[in-house]
């Protein structure tokens, strides 16, 4: 028994091909449907998922969406309707790594990065020069954070808005 690690190792490295070789699981019904209703924008040659709809008549307040940490711009689908009865344009995307968007490897994934992909989708978007609503929610709190910080209050030269949501 003294090359039990051996032995582990010789059914290990089978089964660890078989996984990694199995097909992703079949996304639902609801996710399908979200997807279908996104579009990508392409940052450094990276593919990054988003949303935006139009919504509210009347309103030319825009808000824009910021997922949490480990998931996607879906985390606001039960609400998204509500959001769009309220704002002339909702607007959520998922972060480098994150849902649909890619997930490069080897890459060194950071804060700042994530902060530049999301003012990157709001020059793509024609939205750089306008107010900006931020509502975020986990990781999403994080890059809100190095949004403001490169855009601070009062000024808000790139129309951040730090309004807080309880």
């Amino acid at each position: 028994m003294k090359e039990w690690w051996l032995q582990l190792g010789l059914l290990g490295v089978p089964l660890l091909a078989l996984y990694l070789h199995l097909p992703p699981p079949q996304l639902s019904p609801a996710l399908l449907s979200w997807k279908s209703s996104g579009s990508f924008f392409t940052y450094k040659d990276l593919n990054i998922f988003y949303r935006d709809s139009s919504g509210a008549v009347g309103s030319s307040e825009v808000v824009v969406l910021l997922h949490g940490f480990p998931t996607s711009s879906y985390d606001w689908s039960k609400i998204w309707e509500g959001l769009t009865q309220r704002f002339h344009r909702v607007i959520a995307l998922d972060f480098l790594g994150f849902g649909f968007s890619d997930k490069p490897r080897p890459h060194g994934y950071s804060i700042f990065e994530q902060a530049a992909i999301v003012e990157g989708l709001l020059r793509h978007l024609g939205l750089r020069q306008h107010r900006i609503n931020l509502l975020s929610h986990d990781y999403g709190d994080t890059v809100a954070q190095e949004l403001l910080h490169r855009c601070p209050p009062p000024l808000l030269p790139c129309g951040t808005s730090t309004e807080m949501v309880p």
